[in-house]
């Protein structure tokens, strides 16, 4: 009975656990730093298109009680010639709030502020030869509004109070409309600026548009009221709501994390907002769970939409009997909302749908389809992410150590599928859960088990490449691992240095040791040369009998191959008088070496055939590197150098010339120094 198998696998079981608990701790560590939230902000965008194209929240479109009218590009331009530059008199306004009234619109929501009155004396009509004065045009708008008696007004919530002057609508105890208290938590601003005291007056109610956007710039959430002077002010979208369905004041009140509006509870997401002073202050936000962009592919748009113009130029053909381009009875009991789209008006937003930007009277209609549907968006509590990213993360991490790598990865990907088409599904329930906490949970725990795997099961592998990789040089295995390629026939030319190191007098003192004492004491030899090569950046070429070849500047470049060759050699001779040392008090013979260094343009790769080859250099350079180790029993020294290492020295050495000396397969005399040490 094999008794290990349990215990191997309780064991790895325990680590997968704990590097599992590391994972989930760590991962949601890092979800709070703002490049993730980015990150999980933009995959809940891509989520919410797809639920919307899967039809995964269950089919319902977006409703068609509502409309919008634009005042976009076309109305802009058509009206200059009649009306001048934005912003348009009030009689404009005047006439699209008769056309809609005539139509019976059931509320009809204005994004447009009018704070000050229109101070002007007199200002023509286009061409028509007609003269209006700023407070007559004022007059048109209030008289419309009065008759009308379900126009939501827009008022604006600032952190600086205004310098308007008493022209603007006085703050009294009361706004106009019903007043409402939900109770307290939501974001207050110091100051509110009402549309002037006439106009206030005659309004069903006043909505605020401060609109806080997430970090990535884009539009997801609203305020459903925002406290300004002390007075709780919906909404524009909700206060349109209200109005239209009468809702009491009673009815509007938080409970727990909801905002109960008569029979809907609309889910409050806890947002800090940003204060005057740039800091963040808690405030109750509500998710909108949009139900489509601004205009899909076709153009075709979220909710029916009119251009201003059209509907001004309605009201004029009907006013003359003739027929209007735009029927009065297509806003019959529906929820209008008017407000600016030409992007030069500045009220449009990213969308978490992408392409165009969508308008703030999207928003506000998208409010009043949240809340007219019962159908809302909620962020999953903390608990829920938290348990998602744990159960993602200890899956992960008992894979990743109990199966193998392949296989780890295959399910760890399996799960963040399983786990992405989940979360997507929630959405398009209308739960917004976390994703990219849980994925990095599954990353985290996916590497931790891999690294585990490596470092500590696979060591007995390792140990096998470790023992194959004795024979070559590391920066030799290194360069081969980062470049399979270079292990062919073949090679390169490269400005380089190469050392020979011989022994000198140890085969007459040895000849008394028993051959596997000499094998030990050339080992301990072999080693310590090989060390000092390797700290000085150097490989190991070759061993040819007991001399030692060394390359540098190869087979990675080396700037300071000379200077890195001299300092190996000096370090030699210290390393060789250090185990001299300790062979004389053993009572082993001791040895001396000498050592020629040459460099130049050599020849190095992998040279052999196609079954054995090793890393080494040829050329003429590295044949007078060979003569130059000979040359030194012929001259009395030990270290000896040509005038081509001397030259490309950089560092301090002090240095003997030998003069000009002739060395086998040279025509010429070559110049040599002897190298007597580093110079203090």
């Amino acid at each position: 009975m094999k008794w290990g198998y349990p215990y191997d696998s309780m064991r790895k079981t325990a680590v997968g656990l704990a590097i599992g608990l590391s994972a989930w701790v760590l991962a949601s560590g890092l979800g709070r730093l703002g490049v993730f939230e980015d990150q999980e902000l933009s995959t809940y965008d891509r989520r919410l298109v797809a639920a919307q194209t899967a039809g995964a929240g269950g089919g319902e479109a977006a409703r068609d009680d509502l409309a919008i009218v634009e005042i976009d590009e076309s109305s802009l331009r058509l009206l200059e010639p009649t009306f001048g530059r934005w912003p348009w008199p009030r009689i404009v306004h005047s006439a699209v709030v008769d056309f809609l009234t005539r139509g019976q619109a059931r509320v009809i929501a204005y994004d447009v502020l009018f704070v000050d009155r229109d101070l002007r004396s007199a200002f023509p009509l286009g061409d028509s030869g007609m003269v209006m004065s700023g407070a007559e045009s004022d007059a048109a708008l209030v008289e419309s509004v009065r008759l009308a008696g379900n126009v939501v007004l827009a008022a604006e919530a600032v952190f600086e109070g205004s310098s308007s002057d008493d022209t603007q609508a006085p703050m009294g105890p009361s706004l106009p409309g019903t007043n409402f208290d939900p109770g307290p938590g939501f974001f207050v601003r110091p100051h509110l600026r009402l549309p002037f005291a006439d106009l206030a007056a005659v309004s069903a109610g006043v909505g605020h548009t401060v609109l806080e956007l997430d970090p990535d710039g884009t539009a997801r959430r609203v305020l459903p009221f925002v406290v300004a002077q002390g007075r709780p002010v919906p909404w524009l979208g909700l206060s349109a709501a209200l109005v239209a369905d009468q809702v009491p004041a009673s009815a509007v009140r938080v409970e727990g994390s909801f905002l109960n509006v008569g029979e809907a509870r609309i889910p409050l997401l806890a947002v800090p907002a940003m204060d005057a002073n740039g800091d963040e202050t808690p405030s109750r936000q509500m998710l909108l769970r949009l139900q489509g962009p601004y205009a899909d592919q076709d153009g075709t748009r979220t909710y029916p939409t009119y251009s201003f113009v059209d509907l001004l130029r309605s009201e004029d053909l009907l006013l003359n009997g003739a027929a209007p381009l735009v029927d009065p009875a297509e806003f019959r009991d529906k929820y209008v909302f008017i407000g600016t789209a030409a992007p030069g008006l500045k009220d449009t937003y990213a969308s978490p749908f992408g392409g165009a930007a969508m308008t703030g009277v999207q928003l506000h209609a998208a409010t009043v389809d949240d809340l007219l549907s019962r159908r809302f968006m909620r962020r999953a509590t903390v608990m829920v992410d938290a348990l998602t990213t744990g159960a993602a993360s200890l899956v992960a991490g008992l894979a990743a150590v109990m199966l193998p790598v392949g296989w780890a990865v295959a399910l760890v990907v399996g799960v963040g599928v399983i786990l992405v088409w989940a979360a997507t599904a929630a959405i398009g329930a209308g739960l917004w859960v976390g994703v990219v906490t849980p994925v990095l949970g599954l990353a985290l725990a996916t590497f931790g088990g891999t690294a585990w795997q490596y470092f500590v099961e696979g060591r007995q592998k390792r140990l096998m490449k470790q023992l194959f990789g004795r024979y070559v040089s590391p920066d030799i295995f290194a360069h081969l691992v980062a470049d399979p390629s270079s292990a062919r026939l073949g090679g390169e030319r490269r400005e380089m240095t190469v050392l020979f190191s011989d022994i000198r007098g140890f085969t007459t003192a040895s000849e008394k040791a028993t051959p596997e004492a000499v094998v030990a004491q050339l080992n301990e030899y072999f080693s310590a040369m090989v060390a000092v090569l390797f700290r000085h950046q150097g490989t190991l070429d070759k061993f040819v009998g007991d001399m030692v070849m060394g390359l540098f500047g190869a087979p990675v470049a080396d700037p300071k191959h000379a200077d890195h060759a001299v300092a190996a050699a000096l370090e030699m001779l210290r390393e060789l008088e250090r185990l001299n040392a300790g062979w004389a008090a053993e009572g082993r013979p001791t040895m001396d070496i000498g050592i020629g260094i040459n460099s130049g343009e050599m020849i190095a790769g992998n040279i052999g055939s196609s079954t054995v080859m090793s890393y080494t250099v040829i050329g003429d350079a590295v044949n007078l590197g060979a003569r130059l180790e000979s040359a030194t029993k012929d001259h009395g020294a030990r270290i000896l150098i040509s005038e081509a290492v001397r030259s490309r020295l950089t560092e301090a050495v002090r240095v003997r010339e030998i003069g000009e000396i002739s060395v086998k397969g040279k025509t010429k005399a070559v110049m040599v120094h002897e190298v007597l040490g580093e110079r203090p």
